[in-house]
Parts: C-alpha cells; sequence; structure tokens
C-alpha cells in the first residue's frame, strides 16, 4: 500500500494512472472509483473505471492495483492475510453514516474471508479537532463520537468507524488509525481548509509484480 498527493480534483484519473506509469506498473492493473459519498462498494478482477462506487474489494490473486482518492474523508484499508482479499473504501461523514466500511467488509465475508481476520488501516484524514458540522449531521451518531463546541459539534469520524467495526465482528486489535490530520498539515490536502482548490491523497493498494 501507498499514497501520493495531486494537485486537483478534476485531474485525478489523468493524474493517478500518471503515478502508476512512474511506478513502472502495467496501468491495466489500476482500478479507479469515481466516488460520490455513496455506501457503493464493488468486488473488482480487472482494473478499469468504476463510476459511483466508493469501496473496492479484490484478491491479491487478480493482480489488480486498488485506487482511491480523498482529502479530509477516511481512506479505510482492509487485508485478510489468510485469504488474501482486501479493501479500500473512502469513507465520509454521509459513508460512515451509511456503514460503507461494514459494506466493505461483508463483501470480504461473502469471499470467504473471517471477520475476525481482517486487519483494518484508517489512514491520514480529518481531525476530530478540525471537524465541525451542524446539529442535523451530529445527530446521526453515537454521543460517543460527538463533542459539543459552541454552536456546533466536533464529529470524531474514525472512532464512529472503529465502533462500527468491532459491530460487525472485526477484532479492536485489528484495527489501526493514525492520528495524522489533513487540516493541520499543510503538505496534505485538505477540503475543509482550502475548499475547491484542495488537491487529493490517492492511495493505491494491491500486489505490485
Amino acid at each position: 500500500m501507498g499514497f501520493h498527493c495531486i494537485d486537483k480534483k478534476d485531474d485525478v484519473i489523468i493524474q493517478t494512472t500518471d503515478i502508476f506509469n512512474k511506478l513502472k506498473v502495467n496501468n491495466l492493473q489500476l482500478a479507479i472509483p469515481i466516488q460520490k459519498h455513496t455506501n457503493n462498494v464493488v468486488w473488482v478482477e480487472a482494473g478499469g473505471i468504476y463510476r459511483n462506487f466508493d469501496g473496492m474489494a479484490s484478491n491479491l490473486d487478480n493482480n489488480v492495483m486498488l485506487s482511491l482518492s480523498v482529502a479530509d474523508c477516511v481512506p479505510v484499508c482492509m487485508f485478510d492475510p489468510h485469504t488474501k482479499n482486501f479493501a479500500l473504501v473512502h469513507s465520509g461523514w454521509k459513508g460512515t453514516y451509511k456503514k460503507i466500511a461494514n459494506k466493505a467488509v461483508s463483501l470480504l465475508i461473502k469471499n470467504k474471508s473471517n471477520a475476525n481476520d481482517i486487519i483494518v488501516y484508517c489512514g491520514v484524514s480529518i481531525s476530530s479537532n478540525n471537524y465541525e458540522v451542524d446539529s442535523d449531521v451530529a445527530s446521526l451518531f453515537s454521543d460517543k463520537n460527538i463533542e459539543l463546541n459552541g454552536n456546533k459539534f466536533l464529529l470524531d469520524i474514525k472512532s464512529q468507524i472503529e465502533d462500527d467495526l468491532v459491530l460487525c465482528g472485526i477484532n479492536k486489535r485489528n484495527i489501526f488509525i493514525t492520528k495524522e490530520c489533513t487540516y493541520d498539515n499543510k503538505n496534505l490536502p485538505s477540503f475543509r481548509r482550502d475548499g475547491e482548490n484542495a488537491g487529493r491523497i490517492t492511495f493505491f493498494m494491491g500486489r505490485n509484480g
């Protein structure tokens, strides 16, 4: 797994492919989702463009490289070392509310994984200190992961994802969460900080070679 920063969201397909070429990997392996903040997850066995999906899953034997682009939302990476199944999920507040990470787990289980074997990594994203939401959004999440901040609320989206994954059978000891914040780190793209000028972090997950 690895990630790279790209300059403009409109160039996600072009720049993702360009990065892939620089890594000297056959771009026919590359699977690129066109993300729409859905909870749609697809099983992938070949490279290509996958429209209206925010999560993809596969097996290392398929020789596919999954990709994902984020700029504050949580990239959720999953791997089962026994079956070699893996998944990459884009989970903003909408996807988290719709339990997209849990849907990815269900898809891995459908393809012979055991929930207790799946290892999860939540990558760089916005921290709760900088993730201010209104009451209508706050009401969608557990009180444990919401903190009142004046007339607004702070959402701990990574903690919510962790809680949801544990409820669907993932061992908490197998969940690893980075504290790195896209908003605080000026070297990383943040939509909350930079608006439409924000670039994207593109994650890759799969077997290289």
